[in-house]
């Protein structure tokens, strides 16, 4: 009798095991069924946390070493960064006679796998369209064929590989004439109609930069706010590689003081005039700049131009400063304005002062918290991977935007 029931249960499993096999290869074609089982077994030892905000991670082309480390239960979404918009106005495949490194990316096996499992794990799917030159923005917006090809790449994209969103990323820098403002509105309003015809659950982003809602660019955010569903603060990069002084990649606060430039305070209270909270995500820099300077252990101290071996500049991501040894602690300050660490310390191999303003657990949390507090729509984090293997962020997650 036993072995009767044992066998029955045998032939069962069989057969559901093959069915289950049957169902994965059919639901997720493009990743092996034995992957898909594993992302579903991690589905359930790691289900996906109830997060109060949005949580946006943007995975950049360039950084998919580190996509093993990347927590799709602790993100509402993940975004491809990016596939780039071509003078004809289609998704650039082939760029000077070589495949564009965003697109082979994107037909990538590493990025299909990911997709699988962060569908599996309960997060959205979605990627950027990118266009970063204003002569390729105005040669877009001046042609009606060519934003025709562009939204048409975008919805085959969506369904094709049943994507959840589009980031429009469109950085036009100066003032463009009245008509480029109008035309954008008028291309925003055209993805906008195709998209809720062919897939109308998917969402529509726009990247906007720390000055948009201050000075008269590409967007006329009165007629835009309709349009979009999220409008992702690009709150970063406010020094960088070409700045005249050594700064912090994101300084909270500092504009009205008269120390920098310009701060994240002030940007999101400028967006706030013109864009509702609950549409507004907050981006957050994972990563700052080293550079080499006139006076290290002074703070804004005068950079050197970036311009060889000896005073080249380079992005530090979180991992990295974590892991080199010339970040010591007793040679890093706090900054209470910019709400930022930076470090000195002196290049063992050129001899130069180096200078180091870095994001830390501290920093992050901080840009968490305001996010928090203002009741932005969320956060979107820039980037994914740069943290590799270390879980501190991702903690920092969970507590700020979960009730664990």
């Amino acid at each position: 009798m036993l072995k009767k029931v044992f066998a029955t249960l045998l032939i069962i499993l069989i057969i559901s095991g093959i069915g289950f096999y049957y169902y994965l290869s059919k639901t997720y074609p493009t990743t092996s069924p034995a992957l898909t089982g594993m992302y579903y077994l991690e589905s359930i030892t790691r289900p996906h946390a109830k997060l109060d905000k949005h949580v946006l991670g943007f995975l950049p082309y360039w950084r998919l070493d580190d996509i093993q480390h990347i927590r799709p239960n602790l993100l509402s979404e993940i975004n491809y960064f990016s596939l780039t918009v071509g003078n004809d106005g289609k998704l650039a495949k082939v760029v000077n006679g070589e495949t564009d490194p965003g697109w082979r990316a994107w037909e990538s096996e590493k990025v299909e796998n990911l997709m699988t499992r962060a569908r599996i794990m309960g997060t959205d799917v979605t990627f950027t369209v990118a266009a970063l030159d204003n002569q390729l923005i105005i040669d877009v917006l001046d042609s009606d064929t060519a934003q025709d090809n562009l939204i048409a790449d975008i919805v085959a994209e969506v369904k094709d590989k049943d994507l959840q969103g589009i980031n429009i990323d469109f950085e036009y820098f100066g003032e463009p004439d009245a008509y480029y403002q109008e035309a954008f509105t008028a291309f925003s309003q055209k993805l906008r109609t195709a998209i809720d015809k062919e897939a109308p659950t998917t969402a529509l982003s726009l990247s906007i930069m720390p000055l948009s809602a201050r000075e008269n660019d590409l967007f006329d955010f009165p007629k835009l706010v309709p349009i979009y569903d999220r409008f992702i603060g690009m709150s970063y990069e406010y020094y960088g590689a070409g700045s005249d002084i050594s700064g912090p990649v994101a300084p909270m606060k500092g504009f009205k003081e008269g120390k920098y430039f310009f701060d994240v305070e002030t940007t999101y209270e400028d967006y706030l005039q013109v864009i509702p909270k609950a549409k507004l995500i907050m981006g957050v820099p994972y990563y700052g700049w080293e550079r080499s300077v006139q006076d290290a252990k002074t703070a804004n101290s005068l950079t050197y131009p970036a311009d060889d071996e000896k005073n080249y500049a380079a992005v530090i991501s979180y991992a990295r400063s974590r892991e080199s040894t010339d970040i010591k602690k007793n040679q890093c300050t706090w900054d209470e304005l910019a709400q930022e660490t930076w470090c000195w310390f002196k290049d063992q191999k050129t001899g130069s002062d180096r200078q180091a303003w870095i994001a830390d657990n501290r920093s992050v949390e901080t840009r968490f918290a305001y996010a928090q507090s203002q009741n932005l729509g969320g956060v979107a984090l820039w980037t994914l991977g740069y943290d590799k293997q270390y879980l501190d962020l991702w903690e920092l997650i969970l507590k700020k935007f979960t009730d664990q």
